[in-house]
């Protein structure tokens, strides 16, 4: 990628990172029960309701910023304000 725009970026696919998926197993739970009851969500409630507890619990949390990209932005914010 190079630098755009006096903003520093690097590609994160060329390092391989981890996607962090969080409730992906909740949701996937979820579908395969909407399917098996021929997506009528009255018979999933159990499920529906860990979901979202999941999300919930997600948007709570907040955003992590541990990103290279992140980190380079802060970094040369530094070298400017010297």
């Amino acid at each position: 990628m190079g630098r755009k725009a006096g903003i520093m970026r690097v590609n994160p696919k060329q390092f391989g990172r981890r996607i962090n998926r969080p409730c992906l197993s909740e949701m996937l739970t979820f579908l395969a029960c909407m399917k098996k009851s021929n997506f009528n969500d009255d018979g999933c409630m159990q499920e529906k309701k860990a979901l979202q507890n999941c999300m919930d619990l997600q948007a709570k949390q907040g955003k992590q910023h541990n990103t290279i990209n992140y980190h380079l932005q802060r970094i040369s914010r530094m070298m400017k304000g010297q």
